[in-house]
């Protein structure tokens, strides 16, 4: 059949599409950091001040995919191969945070990231010496991962798709780039993230009911 351009005109004013612009992030902060504030040069900040100012921060992020690990199985024993799934791969997702002015996001990422393996000491003269040596020593996973979730939109501002992913946490933080040359753009935190799985939620194949 030819393409008709009446028919997917009528198809998109039938069913619509969603915009890639509509959507927000909430992360919860991981057990590790309750009940603990961001000491910034003295000045402190709750953990749910800083959640709250990340989402309307959070201006890119990918939702999670997901791809089938396979391995090449013969027939009949012998002779041509086909894929036979045997693993689900879930691989990191990536987004990015505009920084605040006094960069309390950007060092609440950095110290999420050292609570999980202590890399780095503590340092408060502000120029070269240590106060505290870093342990080189790995939390418990059950203290430091989290649920994040990621909301879509439609183009009335309705929930259209929540997805979850459980386990989360950070694996990196991108270098930031700063020039001298640069005047125009903001810095932008980014951060990859791990999550052991993850669901769309409410959504599951059902086998109607036939009454005959």
């Amino acid at each position: 059949m030819p393409f008709n351009i009446n028919d997917f005109k009528a198809n998109i004013e039938d069913y619509g599409y969603l915009k890639a612009n509509q959507f927000e992030v909430f992360i919860q902060p991981p057990p590790i950091m309750f009940g603990n504030m961001l000491n910034n040069n003295g000045s402190l900040s709750e953990l749910k001040e800083i959640t709250d100012l990340q989402t309307f921060r959070i201006d890119q992020v990918r939702a999670p995919g997901i791809s089938l690990a396979s391995a090449d199985v013969s027939r009949y024993g012998a002779g041509p191969t086909q894929k036979q799934p045997f693993n689900a791969q879930f691989n990191e997702i990536h987004f990015s945070i505009l920084s605040d002015d006094q960069a309390v996001v950007w060092q609440y990422w950095y110290n999420w990231v050292r609570s999980i393996y202590e890399f780095t000491g503590t340092e408060s003269s502000g120029f070269g010496e240590v106060n505290r040596i870093p342990t080189y020593l790995s939390e418990y996973k059950s203290n430091y991962s989290t649920i994040m979730q990621i909301v879509m939109y439609d183009q009335e501002g309705n929930t259209v798709q929540r997805i979850n992913l459980y386990e989360a946490f950070p694996t990196a933080i991108g270098e930031v780039p700063l020039a001298w040359g640069d005047t125009g753009n903001m810095i932008k935190i980014n951060v990859a993230i791990a999550y052991t799985d993850y669901t769309i939620v409410s959504s599951v194949l059902e086998t109607p009911i036939r009454v005959f």
